[in-house]
């Protein structure tokens, strides 16, 4: 305002030596419009510091990121989960490799399709190479789970057609094939874009199988971490009704950044505001084998506090901790934390609750902090509700020296599962740790020797991936035998301390090799003549079976999750420990996503996947 009468004073000093009576009433006349232009722009910057205050209150009114009694609400209470489901991913593809058991069928949709891609790549005589009883043409279904990364493998599932003339796939090996989102929209087949490629030798469902005792069981089969990702699937989160708004998603997308981010090269937070209602949310890589407990503690973190009460909550949270029917929450909220919450967490170690040692424990090795490794080992080698959820957190710790020996002593426990259990865990730990290390046989399968002062035991894998484990060095077979490792190869156990290994083949020399009976000399005698894993695993499913195995034979044999917990002076009818020899799923019921996710997302069934609920169920 003093400005603008400045101006006019300087204006008037102007004009004066005029001394025009018009001159000065046009002076006047341009006095009083500045006059109005100031006091109009004065009315306009008021109403804008008016609106701009109005647009603050409601602001701080929508968004209140307190609960009523005070407390910081956490995400959870201002978000949903989203994109946390497995995604169903087919294809058509060809199998080859068959000795005689294939087939053709000029009339399926799978034949027209595969015949169209083959068409498409340039492939000549294309109904010769369909027609060729060596071939067949196969129906390919996965699941990619939530949080799968570009580069991981999965299984699929791989069948004839109902249609087709082929009895077997036994000795097959699919052809490099796409794996797609399909639907049917408007009445035809409609493909979407490639999520995944997927190759590999398959493992019929019955190894033992014939076309006389199981046929059908040679008409479908795994195909064993034969997927290959080619995109990351990553989670989102969902605002809920009356918390959209692109200051909530930026404050919430904040908070997680301060606690979740790698640092390769530069700072990279796991959450990006996408709009006022959509945050994306990558897989922190210390969470990639358990994304159900990583969702958990998203939802745990605060959406804004302040250092005052963020230490009154965490004095409240380690009270809360020590409380059994409190003390997962209290753990996730903890651990969501970060770095400051950790004191909490080691108060509770010692606690005589073995609920809240292991929730404490876990949350601490997924904070990197080693003191909780021979609480975990404990809780692993005489809890059984708690085992797999205690071994991956060990898994965890890669470069913690405590978890290392604690899970290289549980290789020697009688419990096939745990001992198993510690293998994978020091496999996901550090798959060239010294104790566990072993070789790509063939490049066909993972093989592991293991020393052990435990009974010796062989396992062998139908999930994940294809690997074959001895425990001990002194594993035989019993002659005299007669095995088979897949369609062309035999094994022949009559004549003592010697072995032969015979491939007989169609066309040519058929070879063969002669050994010990050492059941390492005969298994790296199967794969030089060419046997793949399905082979393998058929030759010791029926040595076990014809009992000339000279130990234990285990397949799958992990710590299951979502077992039942009973808290001491729990009013359950049947307060007995839950056993290990519950029954075991189907790869059928395994590959099946309704058996992979319960409603509370902090239950999965899966190889160390998951967050037990101790709550009490009936």
């Amino acid at each position: 305002m003093q400005h603008v009468l400045s101006m006019g004073k300087i204006f008037f000093r102007q004009i004066r030596p005029f001394h025009s009576s018009k001159s000065v009433k046009t002076g006047f006349i341009i006095l009083i419009g500045l006059f109005f232009l100031t006091g109009f722009v004065f009315v306009q910057s008021g109403c804008s510091q008016i609106k701009t205050r109005k647009q603050t209150e409601l602001v701080s009114e929508k968004f209140n990121f307190e609960t009523e009694d005070g407390t910081a609400k956490l995400i959870g209470d201002c978000a949903n989960i989203g994109n946390y489901h497995p995604i169903q991913v087919q294809g058509y593809g060809l199998v080859n490799g068959l000795p005689g058991t294939g087939g053709d069928d000029v009339n399926s949709l799978e034949r027209r399709m595969v015949y169209d891609e083959m068409t498409r790549m340039g492939i000549r005589d294309v109904r010769a190479i369909l027609a060729n009883p060596t071939t067949a043409v196969v129906n390919i279904l996965g699941y990619m789970r939530p949080g799968i990364q570009e580069g991981d493998f999965f299984d699929v599932e791989v069948r004839l057609p109902p249609e087709t003339s082929a009895k077997s796939l036994r000795g097959g090996w699919l052809m490099t094939t796409k794996l797609e989102e399909m639907a049917y929209l408007g009445g035809s087949l409609k493909e979407g874009k490639t999520l995944a490629l997927v190759q590999g030798p398959i493992m019929i469902d019955d190894p033992l199988a014939t076309e006389s005792s199981n046929p059908s069981g040679l008409k479908q089969g795994i195909i064993l971490s034969g997927a290959r990702v080619k995109e990351s699937r990553s989670l989102i989160l969902n605002m809920k009704s009356g918390a959209e708004s692109v200051f909530a998603t930026d404050r919430i997308a904040k908070e997680i950044n301060n606690r979740f981010f790698v640092s390769a090269g530069q700072k990279k937070g796991m959450a990006t505001a996408k709009t006022d209602s959509l945050i994306v949310l990558d897989v922190h890589p210390d969470y990639a084998k358990d994304v159900a407990r990583y969702v958990r503690v998203i939802l745990a973190i605060a959406c804004y506090e302040n250092p005052a009460k963020q230490l009154r909550r965490i004095e409240r949270l380690k009270t809360e901790l020590l409380i059994p029917e409190k003390s997962q929450q209290a753990a996730f909220q903890l651990e969501a934390i970060g770095k400051k919450g950790i004191e909490s967490l080691r108060s509770a170690l010692n606690n005589p609750n073995p609920e809240v040692r292991f929730h404490a424990a876990t949350s601490l090795a997924y904070l990197g902090d080693g003191t909780s490794a021979k609480i975990l080992a404990e809780i692993a080698r005489n809890e059984p509700a708690f085992r797999v959820y205690a071994l991956n957190a060990l898994s965890v710790l890669r470069t913690d020296i405590e978890a290392e020996m604690a899970l290289q002593e549980l290789l020697h426990v009688s419990s096939a599962e745990t001992r198993y259990g510690a293998f994978r865990a020091l496999y996901n730990r550090n798959q060239y740790d010294r104790t566990i290390r072993g070789e790509n046989l063939g490049n066909q399968f993972s093989y592991h020797g293991i020393t052990t002062n435990a009974p010796a035991m062989v396992h062998i894998s139908k999930s994940k991936r294809p690997e074959i484990v001895l425990f001990g060095s002194d594993i035989y077979l019993k002659q005299p035998f007669g095995l088979e490792a897949g369609a062309i190869i035999f094994v022949n156990g009559q004549s003592p301390q010697n072995v032969v290994v015979k491939k007989f083949v169609l066309s040519g020399i058929d070879e063969q090799r002669t050994v010990s009976n050492k059941l390492d000399d005969v298994i790296r005698a199967v794969v030089e003549l060419g046997g793949t894993y399905p082979d393998v695993f058929q030759m010791l499913i029926q040595a076990d079976q014809m009992k000339v195995l000279s130990c234990r034979l285990e397949i799958d044999c992990l710590p299951e999750p979502n077992r039942v917990y009973h808290r001491p002076g729990s009013n359950n009818d049947n307060n007995e420990p839950v056993q290990e020899s519950a029954k075991k799923k189907t790869i059928w019921e395994r590959m099946n996503p309704k058996n992979w996710f319960n409603s509370n997302p902090g239950e999965k069934s899966s190889d160390f996947e998951g967050t037990i609920n101790t709550s009490e169920r009936e």
